[in-house]
């Protein structure tokens, strides 16, 4: 049996969802052309925020419009497509109805695409496939990276991270030896100069800027070693206590830090150590993007994943239980082109005298023992940014408490 004309005509438009651009306005040229090539009289996209949809853009062949309402059968269809269906008709009178399935920019929260027919000739199965596959190629394609920003390509950032680890763990070592040695002398030096103050100082500024060629060898260290999983289990509690601890008395802006963290919350799978790295990296973020005297609240709950939200969180992230924590900032808030790099470009950075790792290892660290992050604005009108981080249970993992 020969395919309708317009999933034909579609079919063969869908490579073009494939070609390289940086065109910003190649976007809605390809969903008006993607449109007229299957046929349809109207489609559209719901483009989600970080907590609901809000933002509706209509196709048609002659253009893209912009609509600040959404549809009211919505909620229903979102609910209906969480629960598990791959599309979702929904009928309207003297028409074919909407035909519904949900849009997965890769690290990003889900939204929605639809279509409308011209006629009221009922979807088929092989509609409904048409439709899913165009949006697996949407969803990859350089045209919406150029629109939303860069999406984070799973595999390829791993595969990234991990030659940069090599790289880290070798200019680590060799690093490391040269500035032990200038160092060393550095404070071998001092006492040999003490009637000339100018030069004590500057050799203690030599001695200083050593120290910092030191933490920065300690990231490369932490990203060579981020890659390998240590399950065992350790307490939120107690880790995020330490950081706490070593964080506060490095903060020269007086930053306050709020803990809601439960000390009966279960053990998570990831060692002490590697937990440690996570939770400091992202506090210090917090801290470092906060007004002096700010606050930075930090929480931790047990939740239930569902498949959908597992698809919005960067890392191994699986459908099921897991401890979240939550680290809430109250600054400016990320930008959107600098949110965009933060896990594209693994060595991207927007502060002085910091090169990029924390994030890197955050990530690498979580990947290996199965959890994920997420990185998002603040709920309106708060300001500031949220990261959830999501840590797994031990091997054998525990009934959910909430």
């Amino acid at each position: 049996m020969s395919l309708p004309s317009g999933i034909t005509s579609g079919m063969a438009f869908l490579p073009q969802w494939m070609q390289e651009t940086k065109d910003p306005n190649s976007w809605n040229k390809l969903l008006c052309e993607w449109v007229s090539a299957s046929g349809w009289r109207t489609a559209g996209i719901v483009w989600p925020t970080e907590t609901q949809p809000t933002l509706t853009q209509v196709v048609q062949a002659n253009g893209v419009e912009t609509l600040p309402a959404l549809q009211a059968e919505l909620p229903d269809v979102v609910r209906a497509l969480r629960s598990g269906s791959g599309t979702v008709i929904w009928q309207l009178p003297n028409s074919s109805g909407r035909l519904y399935t949900q849009f997965q920019p890769s690290g990003r929260p889900a939204g929605i695409i639809w279509a409308e027919r011209t006629s009221a000739e009922p979807w088929t199965e092989a509609d409904r496939n048409y439709l899913i596959l165009s949006v697996r190629m949407i969803e990859r394609s350089s045209a919406l990276a150029t629109k939303i920003g860069p999406i984070v390509d799973a595999e390829r950032l791993l595969q990234r991270l991990s030659d940069a680890s090599v790289i880290a763990g070798r200019m680590a070592h060799d690093f490391g030896n040269i500035l032990t040695g200038i160092i060393g002398f550095a404070d071998l030096s001092v006492p040999l100069v003490g009637g000339v103050p100018t030069a004590a100082k500057y050799i203690s500024e030599i001695s200083k800027i050593g120290q910092r060629g030191v933490q920065f060898t300690q990231q490369l260290h932490q990203l060579h070693g981020s890659g390998q999983a240590r399950p065992q289990p350790s307490s939120v509690a107690t880790v995020f206590a330490k950081e706490e601890s070593r964080l506060r008395s490095q903060n020269p802006n007086g930053v306050h830090i709020f803990s809601t963290i439960p000390p009966q919350l279960n053990p998570v799978g990831i060692d002490a150590g590697p937990l440690g790295i996570v939770i400091g990296h992202v506090l210090e973020n917090a801290m470092d993007a906060s007004p002096p005297s700010g606050r930075v609240i930090v929480s931790a709950r047990s939740i239930e994943l569902s498949v959908a939200e597992a698809k919005t969180f960067l890392g191994q992230v699986s459908p099921g239980p897991f401890i979240e924590v939550q680290i809430q900032d109250f600054g400016p808030g990320i930008k959107p082109d600098v949110r965009a790099k933060l896990f594209v470009d693994p060595f991207f950075t927007t502060k002085v005298r910091h090169r990029g790792l924390g994030l890197a290892i955050v990530y690498r660290t979580l990947v290996a023992h199965g959890g994920g992050i997420r990185i998002e604005s603040a709920t309106p009108p708060v300001t500031g940014t949220l990261a959830r981080i999501l840590l797994p249970y031990p091997i054998s993992r525990p009934t959910v408490v909430q």
